[in-house]
Parts: C-alpha cells; sequence; structure tokens
C-alpha cells in the first residue's frame, strides 16, 4: 500500500487537483487563499485560511482547502484532520470527499504497515462517497482506481475493478483514462499495452513531459534502450526538471559510441 497514489505524480499536480476544485464556494479570502496556493505562496494562503478554519468555524470549503494547502506543506496529518472536518461540516460536497481520499492516500506512505491496514478502509470510503455524491467526480473514480490495483486481495483490491474505474475515467476524459490504463498494465507487466496507452496519452497531451517518461519508462523495461533513451530527452526538452526522465536516463547510462 506504500504506492497508493505515487504513480504517476504529473497526473495528481498537473490535471487531477484542478477537477476536486472546480465548484468549490467562492468569497474574497478563499479566493485569495486559492490564488496564493496556485501561486505556491504556502505560508500566505495558511495564513489566509488560519482564522476561518478555528475551532469553531464552520466554513467546509475553508477546511478543504487548507487541507490542500497543508498537502502541499507535506503536513499530510493535518491535510486529512481538515479534510475529514470539511465532509463533517459539509456532507454533500464530492470534491471534499475526493480531497480526503487524496490525503490520506498521502499519509499511507508515512506511516506502519499495520496503521495503513486500518486507514485503507477509510480512504475507499472516502472516494467511494465521492463518486456516489457525482458518478462523474473524475477524483473519486481515480481514486477507486488506485486503491483497487494497489490494495492486496484481503483488503479487497481487485485488477478487475480497477479497470473498470479507470475505464469510467477514460469515458469522461481521454487522457486521464490512457494514464490509468497505463498505469493498470504497468503494474500487471503488461508493458506493451501500457505504452500503448502513454503513447496515445503523448499524442493528446504534447506539451507535457510526463507521457513522455512514461513511454521511456516502459521502452526500457521492454530493452528497447535507444527508444527510450529519445524519449527521456524529448522529455526534458519540455521540462528540463523533469525528476522521471533524469532518472530514466541515468538508470539507462551513457549511449553506446
Amino acid at each position: 500500500m506504500n504506492r497508493y497514489l505515487a504513480f504517476p505524480l504529473f497526473v495528481i499536480i498537473a490535471w487531477l487537483a484542478p477537477c476536486a476544485a472546480a465548484d468549490a464556494p467562492s468569497s474574497a479570502p478563499l479566493d485569495d487563499a486559492r490564488a496564493a496556493l496556485k501561486a505556491n505562496d504556502l505560508p500566505k494562503a495558511a495564513a489566509l485560511l488560519a482564522p476561518l478554519t478555528l475551532p469553531e468555524s464552520k466554513d467546509a470549503a475553508a477546511f478543504s482547502l487548507f487541507s490542500e494547502v497543508k498537502l502541499a506543506q507535506k503536513d499530510t496529518k493535518g491535510a486529512v484532520a481538515m479534510a475529514e472536518k470539511a465532509t463533517a461540516l459539509d456532507a454533500t460536497k464530492p470534491a471534499y470527499f475526493s480531497q480526503l481520499g487524496l490525503a490520506l492516500g498521502q499519509r499511507m506512505g508515512e506511516i506502519t504497515f499495520m496503521e495503513q491496514a486500518m486507514m485503507a478502509g477509510k480512504l475507499r470510503k472516502a472516494f467511494a462517497k465521492a463518486v456516489e455524491l457525482d458518478p462523474n467526480d473524475l477524483s473519486g473514480l481515480i481514486g477507486l482506481a488506485r486503491y483497487y490495483a494497489t490494495a492486496p486481495a484481503i483488503a479487497g483490491g481487485s485488477p478487475e475493478k480497477a479497470k473498470e474505474y479507470a475505464t469510467r475515467v477514460q469515458r469522461l476524459d481521454a487522457a486521464l483514462g490512457e494514464a490509468e490504463l497505463g498505469n493498470l498494465a504497468e503494474r500487471a507487466d503488461d508493458f506493451a499495452t501500457a505504452l500503448g496507452h502513454y503513447e496515445t496519452l503523448v499524442k493528446l497531451k504534447p506539451a507535457s513531459a510526463g507521457p513522455l517518461a512514461a513511454c521511456g519508462r516502459v521502452l526500457a523495461k521492454l530493452g528497447r534502450k535507444d527508444e527510450a533513451r529519445v524519449k527521456f530527452e524529448a522529455a526534458l526538452k519540455l521540462n528540463p526538471e523533469s525528476e522521471a526522465a533524469k532518472k530514466g536516463l541515468a538508470a539507462l547510462g551513457a549511449p553506446k559510441p
């Protein structure tokens, strides 16, 4: 379970997060805090949200947004607490439950195996509630796809259910769906199928380095190192800071003379 929501990060950061906030309530302080978060000014965002999230506060939107800020600050425990408060104050917003699932997913990588086993049910229920409230909630659908892909069978893990939810994602957002289906195929060591999904993803997101790096990764696993190198280098042209591409090239070693 440690790897839950750990791959591929470019999906969560670049595509998924905006979906969760799409229908969030608006107010001047909240808008300012959202702008600060978008600008990665985390101290400012936290300062704006602090007076809106006092123990007696009833502003569910502020608590959910503060959960996002705390995740960005790598305070997963605080992010979970804020998201739980948001869902307790308003149990009608799918975005609040998706944010709780995301916070729990990040928290999973920092706790013991026994604690993970206890938290897994909460994580699944959070994403399931988001989808119950809105069957088209992308955050919830992706969360469930990844839960069923990574959970052990004893905790309800199921490749079949994972593919079912990934396919639902694909119907709503082709790029996100290709990323999830590629992820599932790669986890099953079906690298040829994974490559097909990632190549489609490159066509759908030509300006993103992540899909190119994903292609490079599976090409390397297929033993097609020269082709992998081309993909990693193309990813770095788009984003010179791409860690996935840098690591991929380093793993390939120096090219043959």
